[in-house]
């Protein structure tokens, strides 16, 4: 990059494009002292990277993220971020020191829960490793911060009483589309969005399979699974209507995730029974049931669709009797 002198007498500044291509740009002046203090702004703004605000990239972000996670994922990652831009501002994104984000987490911590700590540790490190994937960024804060521990926290789950009782209070209310969709969420161990999203197409009823492909939603692992269907969960099928393609929906429409949520809690409190349990409490219920009945852990691993068998592992307390059977042999 330097300067040339027209036959006009204005001084010009040659530099070379990205793709080598040269190029000229007035200085609009003949005094070449005026020109040359043109050139060193001009430098400085050539070399000057891009600024990413983090409020631009955060929405970025969120539109890669509801492209590819599910609606719950894609608000999980909307409150983390949100939270996240309120208590720093809005920052460069490659201006967020380690320290800003660890200030950030410790005072979610103590907002919230070591638990939602976790969870924005989590959501903050696969925002920064997409920003340096995009080159908003050249390092990830999170890289220097160590995960979050969090105490161990059985997961909750229905007795066959309790879960008797809930069904009875769903029926009494005549909710037979969300009683179907109860009782196959339960003998199944499908998630909330892969029930609400699932289609007759997915299901070979003869061969007593369910099919979970990712051509119509993806589900949370991304891995294609099978899953093998019990006499309950066949019966269930068998007593639905093909009103439209999918599985399970309320008078003639699709289920909305929320309701669901909601309406079944609501239940679980009419039936008087723990009322921490919740609908994903069907999913710990369906692995509780199976681990209480010998089924390995791998295998349980496998029906649920986990990646890391250690995420099984939170049932492995259930099989302690088998561990007393194995002392016994002493």
């Amino acid at each position: 990059m330097y300067l040339t002198k027209r036959s006009n007498g204005i001084y010009h500044v040659l530099f070379f494009k990205s793709n080598g291509k040269p190029t000229t740009i007035t200085t609009g002046t003949k005094s070449k002292k005026a020109a040359l203090q043109f050139l060193r702004s001009f430098q400085i703004e050539k070399n000057r990277k891009p600024e990413f605000y983090l409020k631009d990239i955060k929405q970025k972000f969120l539109i890669h993220s509801e492209a590819i996670h599910s609606p719950k994922t894609n608000r999980d990652y909307k409150l983390t971020l949100d939270k996240f831009l309120h208590f720093t501002g809005n920052k460069i994104v490659s201006d967020i020191t380690v320290n800003q984000v660890n200030e950030y987490l410790q005072h979610r911590i103590k907002e919230s829960s070591s638990y939602q700590g976790r969870k924005d540790y989590i959501n903050l490190k696969s925002f920064f490793n997409w920003c340096k994937r995009l080159d908003f960024t050249e390092k990830n804060p999170l890289d220097k911060i160590k995960r979050i521990k969090v105490p161990e926290k059985q997961p909750l789950f229905f007795t066959k009483k309790e879960f008797a009782k809930v069904c009875k209070a769903i029926s009494r209310k005549k909710e037979y589309d969300l009683l179907d969709l109860t009782i196959f969420a339960i003998y199944t161990g499908l998630r909330r969005g892969e029930l609400l999203n699932l289609k007759w197409n997915q299901i070979n009823i003869d061969s007593k399979l369910l099919f979970l492909n990712n051509s119509d939603f993806i589900t949370k692992s991304k891995r294609i699974r099978t899953v093998p269907l019990s006499k309950k969960a066949i019966a269930v099928l068998k007593r639905r209507n093909r009103i439209d393609e999918f599985v399970f929906n309320r008078n003639g429409e699709k289920f909305d995730g929320d309701y669901v949520t909601h309406k079944f809690k609501k239940y679980v409190i009419d039936a008087e029974i723990n009322n921490k349990l919740h609908w994903h409490s069907l999913r710990h219920t369906f692995a509780s049931w199976l681990v209480q009945k010998d089924v390995p852990i791998q295998k349980v691993s496998m029906l649920l669709g986990h990646s890391d068998l250690s995420t099984t592992q939170i049932y492995a307390h259930l099989t302690v009797n088998n561990l007393q059977e194995s002392v016994s042999v002493l």
